[in-house]
């Protein structure tokens, strides 16, 4: 098959440039299915690993990449998925291939209106942001939430799902213009990141601040994010594109009642990923089929130019979702 090569397949030190190879297919273990991947997204994560800070879980492909569509191959997919069915799924690595072996629990149905590029763009962002937003979050509807980072494929994801929770929808970031396309997808204000923050968003809530921030961003951006809550508010840290270390005002903690929890997605255990793609399964096929869920992809490239489409990623500016065609 074709793959990104890990870095112990090819000698390299962490950081060095990723590089398509050529490597063994995959043999699914048991409880696994065997996917021929026709798309493939990008995402953070997968720079992480090439860097060596962000290691595959024990038991999980050292080929990067998280999610994934294309068609159950083989003869021997146990279960409801028969040969040839189209899926998308969230792995714990090794997406970034031409096969993968996944299991059953993390694939997922692609709705019929879907290209394989589009439902390629969903499982990562839409797993993350259902982790995040309700099985963490607790998000009600009727409740305010700031999402931060929300122009990328991530955020983007996580403004709509907030949306069709019952949410009102505040997004954070640092270009006015990117942010202004979010109001398609249901934001109702938008707030730009720096020290202004805080006031910004409690002017558009008279005052109380957000009930939940959605913190893709962590680093010194983290005060702010916290200024932004109610008292007793509540912040879900899911990424650190702003740095890993910061002074926090614990001050302001104790005295709001502030509640912080970190949470990752990858290094849950394959029976709580499947509990959580069935729960959000339920919920967003059926909005995916019918369009009130879109994914947001900013490019497609061919699997062979990935290198470039890490390089995009790491320099930022991108809306949405960049997503590799296996062709």
């Amino acid at each position: 098959m074709r793959a990104i090569l890990p870095l112990s397949d090819r000698g390299a030190r962490p950081g060095a440039p990723p590089r398509v190879g050529d490597l063994p297919d995959p043999a699914p273990g048991p409880g696994e299915i065997l996917v021929k991947i026709e798309a493939a997204g990008l995402n953070h994560a997968d720079l992480h690993q090439l860097r060596g800070t962000y290691p595959p879980p024990p038991g999980e492909s050292d080929v990067p990449g998280l999610e994934c569509a294309g068609r159950v191959a083989g003869q021997e997919a146990p279960g409801l998925w028969q040969p040839g069915a189209r899926v998308m799924a969230l792995t714990g690595g090794g997406a970034h291939a031409t096969l993968a072996a996944i299991p059953a629990g993390q694939l997922m149905a692609v709705p019929d209106n879907l290209t394989s590029i589009e439902a390629a763009a969903v499982p990562e962002a839409g797993l993350t942001a259902w982790t995040n937003l309700v099985a963490e979050g607790g998000l009600q509807a009727g409740e305010s939430v700031l999402i931060t980072g929300a122009t990328g494929g991530m955020g983007s994801f996580a403004v709509q799902l907030a949306r069709e929770l019952g949410a009102r929808v505040l997004a954070a970031g640092r270009d006015r213009d990117r942010l202004e396309q979010l109001r398609e997808l249901g934001v109702e204000e938008i707030c730009l990141e720096g020290t202004g923050l805080a006031q910004q968003v409690r002017e558009a809530t008279g005052g109380r601040g957000v009930d939940l921030v959605f913190d893709l961003v962590g680093g010194p951006a983290i005060n702010a994010h916290l200024g932004a809550l109610r008292t007793e508010g509540r912040l879900v840290l899911i990424g650190l594109l702003g740095g890993h270390s910061v002074e926090v005002n614990l001050g302001m903690v104790l005295s709001r009642r502030l509640h912080i929890l970190g949470s990752v997605l990858r290094p849950r255990s394959r029976q709580e990923k499947a509990h959580l793609v069935s729960e959000f399964a339920a919920f967003a096929l059926p909005r995916l089929k019918d369009g009130r869920l879109r994914p947001v992809v900013d490019r497609v490239l061919p699997f062979e130019r990935a290198p470039e489409g890490y390089r995009m990623l790491e320099t930022g500016g991108v809306f949405g979702k960049i997503v590799f065609e296996m062709g």
